[in-house]
């Protein structure tokens, strides 16, 4: 009996809980792009849309956040018109740093690697031939060109 009281209290608490929640955005003296639940102390902040259901979210162009700031100034201040922000240049070093981290691992295992078991995906282990290993070799050497600086 209490269950079937409480239950539904409880649910509807929480869904109106979601309803309430704002999200602000606004790029401070650093120029760095701030979201939070609570506006800034000077009040200047965009409040971006959440959407709160519980079905699939929509994939919402790009676009609709830069349109909600209330001072345009402040959005050229964090980046470029038409170039990535300092915080994606910086996310997307850091995972050009890991990539060629695991590229530089995996040549060195695979040229130091012999006759060894492999973990494949799957999960089972295997025996590279020694064409595969060269194929491996050469697919490492690939991606350490690709993502570690000369």
């Amino acid at each position: 009996m209490i269950i079937r009281t409480l239950l539904p209290l409880v649910l509807a608490i929480s869904w109106t809980g979601a309803a309430d929640a704002r999200m602000y955005r606004w790029v401070d003296e650093n120029g760095t792009t701030v979201y939070s639940q609570s506006p800034p102390a000077s009040g200047e902040a965009a409040e971006v849309k959440i959407n709160t259901s519980t079905s699939t979210p929509r994939k919402q162009p790009a676009t609709d956040v830069a349109t909600q700031s209330s001072d345009p100034s402040q959005e050229s201040a964090g980046k470029p018109a038409n170039g990535p922000s300092k915080e994606e240049i910086a996310e997307s070093n850091k995972i050009k740093s890991e990539n060629c981290a695991a590229a530089q691992h995996n040549l060195n295992l695979y040229t130091s690697l012999g006759n060894k078991l492999v973990k494949t995906p799957d999960g089972l282990y295997k025996r590279l031939t020694e064409e595969e290993r060269q194929q491996k070799i050469e697919q490492s050497k690939a991606q350490i060109s690709e993502f570690c600086d000369k």
